[in-house]
């Protein structure tokens, strides 16, 4: 469930700035101009996310360890 929401939040991360992009251009009568602009920061954010999230540390995948706690006296 996890992988879920991180591959919807990048994939969101790359198509909503263009769709905004397009809708600028609608409102303002621009052709593409803020479409390019949107898809290119989209791009750059989604991808410097995948990249943070493939590189997250190795204890963060490890398995956790049982901890014996006994009292020894």
């Amino acid at each position: 469930m996890a992988w879920t929401s991180r591959v919807t939040a990048v994939s969101l991360e790359m198509v909503l700035p263009a769709l905004l992009g397009f809708w600028i251009d609608q409102q303002l009568g621009t052709r593409m101009l803020f479409l390019l602009l949107g898809a290119v920061f989209g791009l750059i954010c989604g991808m410097w996310h995948l990249i943070r999230m493939t590189q997250s540390p190795a204890a963060d995948r490890r398995p956790q360890q049982k901890t014996n706690k006994s009292k020894e006296e």
